[in-house]
């Protein structure tokens, strides 16, 4: 993957950082994050930034995993696991379709050290996962189940990515069970406030072609 490294790193909320490197061809954001817990820093589907944002995130505290949303974004995850000496956690579907090694393969609803629950959103991609942390307010990192963009706000992969938007959408309803404030997304803005009420919203919408 030939993108820029990123060169700012932006705090979204409290204990949870962002960067992004632009995908000149898909003209996206491809975001990562760091979240600091009670237990170190977690990596999630992280790109190798720039060397002064890579200083930034090592100020942060000790790194203590990476998780990835998805089977298509180890991104760099294998250089931050040789880098720190951790480890990368996956959905146990993700193993067959991802080019980097899984060292701990989740199931649905496992809970991870630093208070992060897993849960599992079939529908949009090879091993969907999205992880909850109830810190401030609570916060939800999802992959490609949904995206923010900028001129369509929440939305759908695109038909020709997606692999079944009806069960995609039954995944996301799995959301509405956790209570958060905070959203983030692997393409596009995080919602930092009302995140859940705008998920509800959008779910609530009549959608075209669910098959």
């Amino acid at each position: 993957m030939d993108l820029k490294p990123s060169i700012e790193l932006r705090e979204v909320v409290k204990n949870l950082h962002g960067w992004a490197s632009f995908h000149p061809q898909w003209k996206v954001d491809f975001n990562s994050y760091a979240l600091k817990t009670s237990e170190g820093v977690v990596f999630i589907d992280p790109l190798k930034p720039d060397p002064a944002v890579v200083k930034q995130l090592e100020a942060l505290g000790e790194p203590i995993r990476i998780l990835l949303t998805n089977a298509h974004h180890d991104r760099d995850a294998d250089w931050f696991r040789k880098q720190y000496g951790i480890q990368v956690y996956a959905h146990e579907t993700a193993k067959a379709d991802c080019d980097t090694k899984i060292d701990v393969l989740l199931m649905d609803g496992e809970r991870l050290p630093g208070a992060i629950k897993a849960m599992h959103l079939p529908g949009s991609a090879a091993g969907e996962m999205a992880f909850y942390a109830k810190a401030g307010g609570g916060i939800v990192l999802v992959g490609d189940t949904l995206l923010n963009q900028d001129d369509k706000g929440l939305t759908l992969l695109p038909d020709a990515y997606i692999e079944d938007k009806k069960q995609t959408l039954k995944s996301l309803q799995k959301l509405l069970d956790l209570d958060f404030k905070v959203i983030t997304f692997a393409h596009g803005d995080p919602i930092v406030q009302n995140a859940k009420r705008a998920i509800t919203s959008f779910l609530k919408k009549p959608k075209k072609n669910n098959s």
